[in-house]
């Protein structure tokens, strides 16, 4: 093999191995596979990449990447109530057109922590987007709810109507339309937690 597509061999795996994602879940990751489907061994991807966890990890953050750009896209000049609404809508939609992507990102259990924390600013750029819409509508006196707490809790209804949704229990029962508890779902999340009467 040339030097050449040695350079190029590291975004190919990574390329192939995000295709493996999408199709089959973060489970669906085999080094072996992998290595066949790039046309290499095995001993040459763990050339660039130490472990099946490496290479989850990697597209862990550009499947974080993915849904910051579309959150970066929403116009700050907005309200803090219509930008929550607008990172809601940002984060269903990524979370419904990928959805494997989306359970990488927040459900596979791989070995982030090391040295006790993990800090890649990639992965709280969500979270850092909607603390600052509840910032400045606490500065405005429209929350009173610390917004370090809010943006958790926010994420966290988010995150579950994500997965049940993806889950495919949603509507629970009594005939509810998925679309009409989606807008109500919205609605109370872009509250801010407790928006003020």
């Amino acid at each position: 093999m040339t030097r050449a597509a040695n350079l190029d061999l590291p975004k190919r795996i990574l390329e192939e191995a995000e295709r493996v994602v999408v199709a089959s879940g973060y489970q669906g990751i085999n080094m072996r596979a992998l290595a066949g489907k790039v046309g290499v061994s095995a001993t040459a991807i763990y050339h660039y990449f130490s472990s099946k966890d490496e290479i989850l990890r990697t597209l862990r953050l550009r499947a974080a990447e993915m849904l910051n750009i579309r959150i970066r896209s929403i116009s700050p000049d907005l309200s803090g109530f219509e930008f929550l609404a607008a990172l809601g809508r940002e984060y269903l939609a990524f979370a419904e057109e990928n959805p494997n992507l989306y359970r990488l990102l927040f459900e596979a259990p791989l070995d982030d922590v090391k040295g006790g924390r993990t800090d890649h600013p990639v992965l709280f750029y969500t979270y850092r987007a909607a603390r600052d819409a509840l910032r400045k509508m606490a500065d405005a006196g429209e929350i009173p709810t610390d917004p370090r707490y809010g943006a958790m809790m926010g994420w966290i209804m988010l995150h579950g109507f994500s997965s049940l949704m993806m889950s495919g229990v949603l509507p629970p029962a009594e005939g509810m339309s998925k679309a009409t508890l989606r807008e109500v779902f919205m609605s109370f999340y872009a509250q801010g937690g407790n928006k003020k009467a």
